[in-house]
């Protein structure tokens, strides 16, 4: 009886987060700059290769797909990528246009840096840079395509957490309103269509 009584008390005041109610928890890590150029040229996110060509990233998890690695059911708000070729172990990640840094949040196996994006037209974007090993940029700091943003996990370090890490998780933001949670508790296609971008239909748009 006490034992079914403790678990009904844990079910009705430990809450499932959301993302309305978990924002306020990265807001501090938000920084509010505009950036000072427009984004009017794109690129893949890694060096080494023609950064102009889709076919020099493999995908290894696609936008869109349901997931289980925080809550059950979650739906993936990235594509999980990794060049096709690599030359080298350790794979930097450059930002991907013109933009400023807005936020770097989260540790260990999921720090992410944000970036903050004005196109051509005047429309505020965002891309998101997730599962880095180390992190070059500060909060704040203006980048282009040439910036190193950080560098991915090899394999090898990858295995300290028990996980597949060594891919870089790459959203394609509309907007950040949730600083950040979204990428974790987007559980309906609504709040997805709300937030991101498909990152494939956006390259194959914007690499040109």
């Amino acid at each position: 009886m006490k034992t079914s009584l403790i678990l009904f008390l844990v079910f009705l005041f430990v809450e499932t987060p959301t993302i309305d109610k978990d924002k306020n928890r990265w807001k501090p890590y938000y920084t509010d700059v505009a950036p000072s150029k427009a984004a009017d040229s794109w690129f893949l996110p890694f060096k080494g290769i023609d950064r102009k060509k889709i076919a020099n990233i493999k995908i290894i998890s696609i936008f869109g797909d349901h997931r289980d690695s925080y809550y059950k059911g979650h739906i993936h708000t990235a594509i999980d990528i990794n060049p096709s070729i690599s030359k080298t172990k350790l794979i930097e990640v450059y930002a991907m246009a013109n933009g400023v840094v807005c936020s770097i949040h989260l540790g260990e196996n999921k720090k992410t840096i944000v970036v903050k994006h004005r196109l051509k037209n005047g429309t505020i974007m965002f891309t998101s840079y997730k599962h880095l090993s180390e992190v070059y940029v500060s909060n704040g700091q203006f980048v282009n395509q040439d910036t190193k943003l950080a560098r991915l996990f090899t394999k090898e370090e990858s295995k300290k957490y028990g996980g597949d890490y060594h891919h870089l998780h790459l959203e394609i933001r509309k907007k950040f309103d949730d600083y950040g949670c979204a990428s974790w508790l987007t559980m309906n296609k609504t709040q997805l269509d709300d937030r991101f971008y498909n990152p494939q239909v956006f390259l194959r748009t914007y690499l040109r």
